[in-house]
């Protein structure tokens, strides 16, 4: 049989211990100076073909010198029924509601969509969870195939710096995408800031189709995505410019929700949105814009922006008589400078704060948002997040430091309690850092919570 047809025809691993009978299983550790530490436990399982660098002293055996660069291009070749209609959102902050908000206007007007992400696979009105917002290049293409067989020719994904870096996105090209913002997140991985905005530009570089859309109203990263990838034909699409003759000229708080006011061709329309704050209003314009050139008419946009939503773990708002609570994923200092700065000024009261660190992860930022609190926050309680391997007293003490005042509840049930008893008529209670995730992570465990829960116990 030719490997064509055996590529074709047998499911693909590159995890031995995902490995079953049978798998064409691709070797990435092998090399012509060492060979797969787990190359025994490999042939144990009987693959149907092992692809690799070196000889091994196995029946079945295709050897390749790029190991990594094959797999990516059968890949490829195994899923090659798939859309053509892929748009992709990237930046540190705002991809997950750019690219659920896009979503959402589809689905409200019946176009089968898809939206792949932080939150999982959503497609239809249905949803598959997913550890990774960018999943790897294998997964990503099996639902790509699936999603079409379904009847969905219009897929949405958030482009992380993560996955362009592994190369997780090799193979697709993008009519348009969107650029929500760029700052500090991710040195853990990336070192510097130079690296992570390189990662972002392999998007740029190796993702879009010629004359793609690139929007994006940041004026510093257009320069420099002009300068470098001067050499390829992108269409700039900047808010307020004649391109795009839909413009949003003013928006006023309306309790929880947000009033809102647009322009298109010199007709003004008016429209209540469920939800808050001018970062989410640019968030919902990307949206619009990107569904714009997507194919979707005008009209249908909005008809449907009051049935808008916001996502689960972003600027979400819960209140009752007494208390007005906001639970947000914020876990970046841009990111939670623009949260509170949003909810002082939507609802014009003083903030107090439940707020953590993530263990293992780039320990510049919690200075940074140790410091934002403590210039915007009135009451403050530093606890615990996902401290993994770390100590979690030692993250909390490392923030406190920056910040010099409140207290260190290092339960964060205990915390969010705390914080909804000593919250006031005239304050709100912001709870930041995990958002929609239901879960902590304590060195090798991992244990259920959830901010909702513990919020609605509580009031």
């Amino acid at each position: 049989m030719k490997i064509e047809n055996i590529l074709k025809k047998k499911n693909f691993c590159s995890d031995s211990r995902l490995l079953k009978k049978n798998d064409i299983f691709f070797d990435f550790l092998s090399s012509s100076k060492k060979i797969n530490p787990y190359i025994k436990n490999i042939i144990d399982k009987s693959p149907s073909l092992i692809i690799s660098p070196r000889p091994l002293d196995y029946k079945n055996v295709l050897l390749r010198k790029n190991v990594k660069k094959f797999y990516f291009s059968s890949i490829k070749k195994k899923y090659q029924n798939i859309t053509k209609n892929i748009y992709a959102v990237t930046g540190t902050n705002g991809k997950t509601s750019v690219a659920n908000f896009f979503y959402q206007l589809n689905i409200l007007n019946k176009i089968p969509c898809a939206n792949i992400g932080t939150l999982g696979y959503f497609y239809n009105n249905k949803l598959k969870k997913n550890n990774l917002t960018t999943p790897d290049n294998l997964n990503l293409f099996k639902f790509l195939d699936f999603i079409k067989r379904k009847g969905i020719n219009k897929v949405i994904l958030e482009a992380s710096s993560h996955g362009l870096a592994q190369g997780r996105l090799d193979g697709l090209k993008f009519k348009s995408v969107v650029f929500t913002n760029f700052s500090q997140d991710h040195l853990d991985y990336h070192k510097s800031m130079q690296s992570y905005f390189n990662a972002k530009l392999i998007l740029f570089k190796k993702n879009l189709l010629k004359n793609s859309n690139i929007i994006c109203d940041d004026y510093l990263a257009q320069r420099l995505f002009k300068k470098k990838i001067s050499k390829k034909k992108f269409n700039f699409i900047l808010q307020n410019k004649k391109k795009i003759p839909f413009k949003i000229v003013c928006s006023k708080p309306v309790n929880t929700n947000t009033k809102i006011k647009i322009n298109y061709k010199n007709k003004i329309y008016s429209f209540n949105l469920n939800i808050v704050g001018d970062f989410q209003i640019k968030n919902l314009y990307q949206a619009i814009v990107l569904s714009l050139l997507s194919g979707l008419d005008k009209n249908k946009i909005l008809k449907v922006l009051p049935k808008i939503r916001p996502i689960k773990g972003r600027l979400n708002i819960i209140k009752n008589r007494h208390k007005i609570i906001c639970i947000d994923y914020a876990h970046t200092p841009d990111g939670l400078e623009k949260v509170i700065k949003t909810l002082k000024n939507h609802f014009k009261k003083n903030v107090n704060i439940v707020f953590g660190c993530g263990g293992n992860r780039d320990i510049g930022k919690r200075f940074k948002m140790g410091q934002v609190v403590k210039k915007y926050c009135k009451q403050i309680i530093i606890t615990d997040d996902n401290p993994r391997n770390e100590n979690p007293k030692q993250i909390t003490k490392q923030i406190f430091q920056s910040v010099r005042r409140g207290q260190i509840i290092q339960n964060r049930k205990a915390a969010i309690k705390t914080g909804i008893k000593i919250t006031k008529k005239n304050e709100i209670l912001l709870i930041a850092g995990k958002g929609h995730e239901n879960y902590q992570i304590f060195k090798n465990r991992k244990i259920y919570f959830s901010d909702f829960e513990e919020v609605s116990n509580n009031l």
